[in-house]
């Protein structure tokens, strides 16, 4: 499972779960690291990092670093716009891309889409550009490939794809991997109370005096099941919580 950082605004580094324990360190802007775990400690939330492979702590504060997300798109398509400046100074997706064109009609058009719905649905965002100012590369993404999220900046995703940055509309639709013994669990708990049900109503002669009497008792294994999904949840995020504190 990906575990990265990166820093979004300057932070300052710690050698310990402490205030007290400032260092002269800090991660700059565009900085990716990699961390072991949240922790909490005296009301404050804590990532433990690592720094040259040894252990540093920072604040947990999204409004400045974000968590990269390893998903999978989950809409039939989107497409991904990836740009190099030609200009020293305009090195920012948003100054390099604007949402309405210029007075003098001179910018260029460019559309970010998301296709869904088996492709009977779509919205997109148009965006505009000097193509003097930027050089621009536009990738296809289908259902089922991987991408990394590595901010979310209003109306778009900022992701990692095949070692570039690129942008997507943020209204895409995408799965985020799971802790990797939640799948396993909820698969063999399901098939455990779906043949355990059959038994019973097996026993019961139920599938014998009329098939019709099968409805309640599949009706009743769905119930179930989503009763331990939502458990395995609950027991998912005390997990999460219990980690943060030990």
């Amino acid at each position: 499972m990906l575990k990265k950082i990166k820093i979004h605004q300057a932070v300052s580094v710690y050698s310990n779960y402490d205030e007290n324990s400032k260092t002269k360190n800090f991660l700059s802007e565009g900085q990716i690291v990699d961390f072991n775990r949240e922790k909490r400690r005296n009301g404050i939330n804590w990532m433990e990092i690592y720094i040259n492979n040894q252990k540093a702590y920072i604040k947990k504060d999204l409004s400045k670093i974000f968590i990269l997300k390893e998903v999978r798109l989950a809409d039939d398509s989107c497409n991904v716009l990836f740009f190099e400046p030609k200009k020293e100074g305009y090195s920012e997706f948003e100054d390099l891309f604007l949402p309405a064109q210029n007075d003098d009609n001179t910018l260029e058009e460019i559309q970010i889409r998301r296709v869904y719905e088996k492709g009977n649905k779509e919205n997109f965002i148009k965006l505009y550009y000097d193509e003097n100012a930027v050089d621009i590369h536009n990738k296809i993404l289908i259902e089922k490939d991987k991408m990394i999220i590595s901010a979310e900046k209003g109306n778009f995703l900022e992701i990692f794809h095949g070692q570039k940055t690129g942008y997507t509309l943020s209204s895409v639709s995408y799965n985020e991997g799971k802790d990797w013994w939640i799948m396993p669990l909820i698969i063999l708990i399901m098939s455990v109370v779906t043949i355990g049900i059959f038994a019973a109503i097996l026993m019961t002669g139920w599938i014998v005096v009329g098939p019709i009497l099968l409805i309640p008792g599949f009706i009743l294994a769905v119930v179930i099941i989503v009763f331990l999904q939502i458990i395995i949840a609950i027991l998912s995020a005390a997990f999460k919580g219990i980690r943060k504190r030990l």
